[in-house]
């Protein structure tokens, strides 16, 4: 081959090496683009329905290879829902800008002091820039509502008029009169709307307003305070919310239907108001809190508001601590009161046991005046000379006996009262003791018990776990037999949190919770491991059995007929399970379930895998 030509082969090799190190450098960059369109889309996901769906439309045209006809007619009508809902969301945010600007110069012709109008005024030029700059609103309303409620504290402290110089000196002989001719300021109604402004805790609290600076201002605070909760309420309405948030005011009647969004303070209230009152009549408060306890009670029954609910949660801490505290104080001084019992009986012991001695020597006592008596009988039987002087003698000594034997009886008689006077009062205080050291007993496994499960789901929670699969596994070393072990987790659980709202979430834990319960045996055991997470015991069931459970339970999981604003929702989800080895941690059980579990995560889901 000439050297031309080998010049020429050696050009085109190193143009062709180019070339494919180009073609890698485009694939490379052709991926990142991909993926960065991916999680764009799904980072601006929420923001309009129409832009969504286009995103959706894009994410599925990148995952094939043949997407450039598609990105080609997709591209458009992405555009005009981007325009489309730039503009929306421009018209709402200068709709709430508006209504912004509308409620501070409300509060401006209120006349509020000084600091107040120029912290208003300075806030109604940041409105320029809540328009294109939708993020400074919730800032903004939030200043807004501090301003206010400074503003309305300030019109409702009562304004005292300095007394005149004739008031001053006959002030007390015409004090009388001056009362009955003023005529008293009439009342202003409080506002009860639970969701209105800064300012509605202070006029609900306060019936009336106290000597107000002039008739006419009495006259107007009503007005006012009622013209700013409506504006404050069209704010809200205003205010450009995602569609997951936008109430609903009907929901589904079927246990199965999804909350279609997370409710408004105003819905929930009342049942945040029962849920305290049913937890404050609970507590078994000290006698010097009861009366803390009544009042909060009075507060709870009346209509608790978004502002008034912080002061209230914070007294309702105080009783809790104030509670435990007095349970703690309440056990110290029952073991206190349980010494100082031991003690008594340790005495009451020991004065049994000084009787008891003190009764050994009288005995003792007795027998030898007995031996001393029958000696001098015997002595004197022996010295008599004629039978008269035996006759008395013995009368003598036989008188003796029968008084000491008398003496002696009378004082043991004592003697085994006090005993049994106090072996009676041993035995009751006992029996006292065992009584409340039964209740305290019953008392703390009850405690226990409620420590043990999941509130939400009702099922046992970690803590429980532990316990029983320390059991089953001390079982089956001492018994032998098959124990398996599965983890099931819920397909996609953030994505019905961030499409449904957290309630929505909560639902669908309750509900899978009580599928799985209600189809278990009573020997398996189910726990809430932890979010969408569920940990299962089987024992005594083969490794087939055990796979042939789980789906049993995760068929009847997909059946449920879950629904969102009448459409039907499918829920699934996935399960991995392992079987207990000989001489195997239960930590290394549990991984190869875990991991079984994330193979079928990786295999499409809605499946379950066997370690």
């Amino acid at each position: 081959m000439s050297d031309d030509a080998q010049r020429w082969k050696d050009k085109y090799l190193s143009s062709l090496e180019q070339q494919e190190k180009l073609e890698r450098r485009w694939e490379s960059r052709l991926d990142l683009l991909r993926r960065g369109l991916v999680r764009s889309s799904l980072a601006a996901e929420g923001a309009d329905k129409a832009v969504d769906q286009c995103m959706q439309e894009m994410r599925e045209i990148l995952r094939r290879d043949d997407m450039d006809a598609a990105l080609g007619g997709l591209i458009p009508r992405l555009e005009k829902a981007v325009l489309d809902s730039e503009q929306r969301r421009q018209q709402r945010a200068g709709e709430a800008a508006t209504a912004l600007a509308g409620l501070i110069e409300q509060l401006q012709r209120l006349q509020p002091p000084r600091e107040v109008r120029k912290a208003l005024k300075s806030l109604g030029k940041q409105l320029q820039d809540a328009t294109s700059h939708q993020y400074l609103l919730p800032a903004l309303l939030s200043q807004l509502s501090n301003l206010q409620g400074q503003a309305l504290t300030v019109l409702q402290t009562p304004v005292q008029e300095q007394p005149g110089l004739l008031q001053r000196l006959f002030g007390s002989r015409g004090e009388s009169s001056e009362e009955a001719a003023s005529p008293s300021p009439a009342p202003t109604e409080p506002v009860s709307e639970p969701e209105s402004a800064a300012g509605t805790e202070s006029a609900a609290q306060a019936p009336a307003v106290a000597a107000p600076a002039s008739q006419a201002q009495a006259v107007a605070a009503a007005p006012s305070a009622q013209r700013q909760a409506s504006d404050a309420a069209a704010l809200l309405d205003s205010l450009p919310l995602p569609p997951g948030l936008v109430p609903q005011k009907h929901a589904g009647d079927s246990p199965f239907s999804l909350p279609s969004s997370e409710p408004g303070y105003s819905a929930v209230a009342p049942h945040i108001a029962n849920s305290l009152r049913s937890l404050l009549d609970e507590l078994e408060l000290p006698a010097r809190h009861q009366p803390q306890g009544d009042a909060l009670r009075q507060r709870l029954e009346g209509n608790l508001n978004w502002y008034e609910l912080v002061p209230v949660l914070d007294d309702l801490a105080v009783l809790v601590l104030a509670v435990t505290d007095s349970g703690q104080r309440e056990f110290a001084g029952y073991l206190k009161q349980l010494n100082e019992r031991l003690a008594a009986f340790i005495d009451t012991l020991s004065e049994a046991h000084e009787g008891y001695t003190a009764s050994v020597e009288s005995t003792r006592s007795f027998n030898q005046q007995l031996r001393d008596q029958v000696s001098d009988l015997q002595s004197s039987v022996q010295e008599a000379a004629d039978l008269e002087a035996l006759k008395q003698a013995l009368e003598q000594r036989l008188e003796g006996l029968l008084q000491s034997v008398s003496a002696h009886q009378r004082q043991r008689d004592s003697n085994e009262d006090d005993v049994a006077e106090r072996l009676q009062g041993l035995v009751k205080r006992v029996a006292e003791m065992e009584r409340e050291a039964q209740q305290f007993r019953q008392h703390i496994e009850e405690q226990r018990q409620k420590s043990l499960l999941d509130p939400l789901t009702g099922l046992p929670n970690r803590a429980a776990w532990s316990e029983r699969l320390d059991l089953e596994v001390a079982r089956r070393q001492r018994y032998g037999g098959q124990l398996l072990m599965a983890v099931l987790d819920i397909d996609h659980f953030k994505r019905i949190n961030d499409g449904y709202g957290h309630l929505a979430g909560d639902r669908v834990l309750k509900i899978i919770a009580g599928e799985l319960h209600k189809r278990l045996r009573k020997t398996d055991f189910i726990a809430r491991f932890g979010g969408e997470e569920f940990v299962l015991l089987i024992p005594a069931t083969p490794l087939e059995g055990g796979v042939q459970l789980l789906e049993t339970l995760r068929a009847a999981v997909e059946a449920c007929p879950f629904h969102f604003k009448g459409e039907p929702v499918t829920i699934t989800l996935s399960a991995g399970i392992a079987e207990f080895r000989n001489g195997e941690a239960t930590e290394v059980t549990f991984e190869r379930a875990d991991q079984a579990l994330y193979r079928a995560k990786g295999a499409g889901r809605n499946r379950v895998e066997q370690a």
